[in-house]
């Protein structure tokens, strides 16, 4: 009778109903377009996520990308954190089969003459070897889905960690790429003024003359040596900021800052057109999402584990072995000994704590869900932001860049009207501050481009497939000047 309870036992455990709310993929809200344009088609090459930064065709860049995938510390952690998610769920699904352990044991036990039932040995003192090998055996009947929800739950995350392990190496690549090009921008505006100091020695030379001539006073001498002065000091602060920048390039490149540089080699180009396509393909682009999205998975499968703690809990445990009082007969077939049995046990009072847990569950998956539908406004929000900047930047750029051009007309104009005695040395020095400031600001938005594009890149998720990727070996597009080595010390 008892195999019999068995069979129909584990029949329930295969077939046997889940409790529980059935999974459902969340539905965020998903406009038809982006606000802010962009281009769903364009002539970028498509790129992979796992090698986005081939679109901006730089050879330092992609080296730096390179040793970041292999060596940064936040990727390896995510790279732990996914082994063990993969080993809890081989945890959570060995629970599907049964547990058998195997025991020995010896004893010598001498009982005593007076002891209670000592019939069995005719009244006398007994004395005796005891030797047991047995193996034992337990099994949850999974009848109502605990052990499947559990499964269930465990793989959600363990596809949820995968996901962050993507998300944490994109944002590392965009980090090193938008650390790169800002100190790429500051080797330019390092020129910039570098420029200016020389242009503003010549005029603190011009005024120094002029005052020896007699065409000019000390006051316009101090004046320009005060500007150059100044000058100088805002270069000094500009390499203050690029070794802060190669420094945090160091930690992503999982180096010591004190064993890394990168020479200086500046920027002054035009970034990558990158296609946004649609709302839409943010949810299969994004890391960051697919990974809530399972988080949201794993919750809805922790509600039907708590719910199963409100019914029996069904457990088959057997044993079977040899056990004799002489080693010499333990293996006979006469001395073999098994047992098997089955149980279940229901809750009949908790204090409320079944419920609790159950209610605990549910807001654990309501939480979630807030955090998906979050995640997934945010992703459009910084979409909407990138494209927005590079929409605005580029016409600033034209601008700027027209306020060059004057400000260098009113230099010339300046300076000529200066030496011909026409106005004093605080035009010049007007126009000489007019004239850094744009080009500044001019370096500075190219800089500010190209950290939006890469921005927006891990805005879309890091890549997109489909046209192969640009050939090794093509001329930059978008890159001027030649690129630097980076150098391990």
């Amino acid at each position: 009778m008892l195999p019999r309870t068995a069979i129909v036992l584990s029949f329930l455990a295969l077939t046997g109903c889940m409790v529980g709310p059935k999974y459902h993929k969340p539905v965020p809200p998903v406009p038809a377009s982006f606000k802010e344009g962009g281009t769903p088609n364009s002539g970028t090459p498509d790129i992979a996520y796992s090698d986005w930064w081939r679109v901006f065709n730089d050879p330092v860049l992609a080296q730096l990308e390179t040793v970041a995938d292999a060596a940064n510390q936040d990727i390896k952690l995510a790279m732990a954190r996914v082994e063990q998610a993969e080993a809890a769920s081989r945890v959570a699904r060995s629970f599907l089969f049964p547990t058998i352990s195997l025991g020995a044991s010896a004893s010598r036990t001498r009982e005593a003459l007076n002891r209670p039932n000592n019939g069995n040995t005719g009244g006398r003192a007994a004395t005796y070897n005891d030797f047991q090998l047995p193996a034992f055996l337990s099994y949850e009947v999974d009848a109502w889905g605990r052990v499947r929800h559990s499964v269930e739950a465990a793989n959600a995350t363990q596809q949820a960690t995968a996901a962050d392990l993507r998300f944490v190496r994109l944002a590392v690549e965009a980090n090193v790429a938008m650390d790169y090009y800002s100190l790429r921008e500051t080797d330019a505006e390092r020129d910039v003024l570098d420029a200016t100091v020389r242009d503003m020695q010549g005029a603190v030379d011009l005024t120094t003359n002029r005052f020896r001539g007699g065409l000019s006073s000390e006051l316009e001498v101090k004046q320009a040596e005060t500007l150059l002065n100044q000058t100088m000091a805002q270069a000094q602060a500009l390499d203050v900021q690029r070794a802060q920048l190669e420094h945090a390039i160091a930690v992503l490149e999982g180096k010591a800052a004190s064993d890394f540089s990168i020479p200086r080699s500046p920027f002054n180009g035009l970034p990558p057109v990158i296609p946004s396509g649609l709302p839409a393909e943010l949810l299969a682009r994004r890391p960051d999402i697919a990974e809530v999205e399972r988080f949201v998975a794993a919750a809805n499968a922790e509600i039907g584990v708590a719910k199963t703690a409100a019914l029996p809990h069904i457990s088959l445990t057997g044993i079977a072995g040899f056990e004799s009082t002489n080693m010499s007969s333990l293996f006979g077939w006469q001395n073999g000994i098994a047992s098997l049995a089955a149980s279940a046990i229901t809750p009949v009072f908790t204090g409320g704590r079944t419920k609790a847990g159950v209610d605990q569950a549910w807001a654990v998956y309501r939480q979630t869900l807030a955090q998906y539908q979050k995640t997934v406004l945010t992703a459009y929000q910084e979409v909407e932001d990138q494209l927005a900047a590079l929409h605005i930047l580029a016409g600033e750029a034209q601008s700027t860049a027209d306020a060059v051009t004057t400000a260098q007309q009113a230099e010339t104009i300046a300076l000529n009207r200066f030496r011909n005695g026409l106005v004093s040395y605080l035009d010049v020095i007007y126009a000489q501050t007019a004239l850094l400031a744009n080009q500044r600001t001019a370096t500075q938005i190219v800089g500010q481009r190209m950290v939006a594009t890469v921005v927006l890149v891990k805005a879309l998720g890091g890549g997109w497939l489909g046209v192969p990727a640009p050939r090794a070996g093509t001329t930059p597009a978008n890159q001027s000047n030649q690129p630097a080595t980076v150098v391990s010390k």
